[in-house]
């Protein structure tokens, strides 16, 4: 959205307490896209520059993305009362501020320790790689990024003002517990545990400050990983993994998470939204074949020109719930969520425009305009006449007399779009929901009337692999566990939270080689080499390489 308004605000704004709020920006940038994450929940544009922070190509000065956020609600089952945390830009005030939260004293959090979380870690796989080459582990040749990665009870973890960082007695950025003492201490061998070939980690709230939807604090804390992977598959891909902790003693019921976007594809003001029901994401692509450059001095940007791509937001891990018909006729314990609404709004307060208040905020996420009207089927999304459907303008632009906004002969213009999953449950307690989106680019220049080339990137993205992951374990990575040794050479035991019936052990050409029935399986006459390991649980399977050197 490039309201004028947006840039008149101030490039740092303060917190009800009067902390200043800070404006930390990291960047995902090992591949083709260069994204900037922001503390509170908010990420691809950056309020220093008031700029959009969402390149793509890397190093072409165009975006395809300008700003969006994470959006949450559900009831408060003891109070029947409506919460909402939904982050936009920031300029006007945050539903989401740094740190975790003091699961112990009623899902609380001080100034202290939200301005010492305030910083984004950013890690590589090289850098993790060289350090396993090191046999001997010290302070002075363990690299900066591994020795201060906030991992469980870190000694050397530092804030920004490079105090001690006091990390709880739990689970916090993922590592490899080398001596399996539950302790991250890199100089024991530990190291962090990445997905892709670069991850941001950082921790996020909703019960700091007041939330400028206007709702109470729900008692939220948000792990949230960014990673991207640098291979032909997956070049134009980022992904983003949310690990959403409810601290309070509440069940939150119909619950709904989405991602809130202002796309703006280059040219914020020829853009298209529309629902691919054949991939199940939403996207976005020019209204016209020519995108152009802004030339306003107050916030100029680059356009794509004849050269288009499309945009899309992906869910690729929905939360889950549990399953009706486990164990009489299905043995999966939980069932995973796909879609439930991809809905857009409009600049200004009208019932089509921009949300106020939490039942507002609440509307958009489930399906519903501002006012609750539900969205309709048709080239009119308002038109009362027609029958109830929460995902807009489902049919790509190649289907003559679809229901797209290019047969529908809508004018182009800014949208603002929220892709949404639910209802679920939110439970009180240690384990979180696990929930993750995709962000795809086309190639520029290509076929802009139809969404060929972005379902191929959407198909990449789902199978989470770089070419070199066998068949036997794509598009598994559902549950998270802690493998060690790694590299081993006797035997690989694995710990989870939860549940695990069977380990299987996979060359990279996809055979099967070892497999157990417990936590650990006998390597001892498996040849060198890199293998995948699989460990299925109640809950879903996962996969990770491992090398073995006997």
């Amino acid at each position: 959205m490039r309201h004028i308004q947006l840039f008149l605000f101030s490039f740092f704004f303060f917190s009800f307490i009067g902390l200043q709020a800070q404006t930390k920006i990291e960047y995902l940038d090992i591949n083709n896209v260069k994204a900037g994450y922001l503390l509170h929940g908010n990420m691809f544009w950056n309020p220093d520059s008031s700029k959009a922070a969402y390149e793509f190509p890397k190093g072409s000065g165009v975006h395809s993305n300008f700003a969006s956020g994470l959006w949450i609600g559900g009831i408060d089952q003891s109070t029947n009362g409506l919460k909402v945390a939904c982050q936009t830009y920031g300029t006007s005030g945050n539903d989401f501020w740094p740190g975790p939260l003091n699961e112990f004293n009623a899902a609380s959090i001080d100034s202290a320790t939200s301005a010492n979380w305030s910083q984004i870690w950013k890690m590589n796989k090289s850098t993790i790689d060289s350090f396993l080459n090191i046999t001997n582990h010290t302070l002075a040749n363990t690299p900066f990024s591994i020795l201060r990665w906030p991992g469980r009870k870190n000694p050397h973890a530092r804030t920004p003002m490079n105090d001690t960082l006091q990390i709880p007695d739990r689970r916090m950025a993922p590592f490899i517990d080398v001596n399996n003492d539950n302790v991250y201490n890199p100089l024991d061998g530990d190291y962090p545990s990445i997905l892709g070939d670069q991850m941001l980690f950082w921790v996020f709230n909703d019960k700091f400050g007041v939330k400028q939807s206007g709702s109470v604090g729900i008692g939220l804390e948000i792990h949230a990983l960014a990673y991207a992977y640098n291979c032909p598959d997956l070049n134009n891909v980022t992904f983003l993994n949310y690990r959403v902790h409810n601290w309070t003693t509440s069940i939150i019921d119909s619950t709904y998470l989405g991602i809130w976007s202002d796309v703006d594809l280059g040219y914020a003001f020829d853009d298209y939204i529309g629902f691919d029901t054949v991939a199940q994401m939403g996207v976005v692509y020019n209204g016209d074949s020519f995108d152009e450059d802004v030339t306003n001095p107050n916030y100029p940007s680059k356009g794509y020109d004849s050269l288009l791509t499309q945009h899309a937001i992906l869910l690729a891990r929905g939360p889950k719930v549990d399953n009706p018909n486990y164990p009489a006729t299905d043995p999966n314990p939980y069932i995973e969520l796909g879609p439930s609404s991809f809905t857009y709004f409009g600049n200004g307060n009208s019932p089509l425009g921009d949300p106020t208040i939490p039942e507002q905020y609440y509307n958009y996420l489930t399906g519903s305009w501002r006012d609750g009207q539900p969205f309709r089927l048709g080239c009119d999304p308002s038109d009362t006449t027609k029958v109830p459907y929460p995902f807009v303008f489902p049919d790509e632009p190649s289907i003559v007399g679809g229901l797209s906004e290019k047969e529908c002969n809508r004018s182009p213009f800014d949208r603002r779009m929220v892709f949404a999953s639910g209802p679920f449950r939110l439970i009180p307690g240690i384990v979180p929901n696990d929930i993750t989106f995709a962000f795809l680019n086309t190639d520029r220049g290509s076929d802009n009337s139809n969404f060929d080339a972005i379902r191929i990137v959407a198909d990449s993205a789902r199978n989470y692999h770089c070419g070199n992951w066998p068949q036997s374990v794509r598009n598994i990575n559902k549950i998270e566990f802690t493998v060690y040794p790694n590299p081993a050479s006797t035997s690989l035991t694995v710990s989870s939270e939860n549940e695990i019936l069977r380990l299987e052990l996979f060359d990279l050409i996809g055979r099967k080689v070892k497999s157990a029935v417990n936590k650990q399986v006998d390597i001892s006459k498996i040849p060198n080499g890199i293998y995948m390991i699989k460990v299925v649980t109640k809950q879903g399977a996962g996969a990770q390489k491992v090398q073995i050197l006997n």
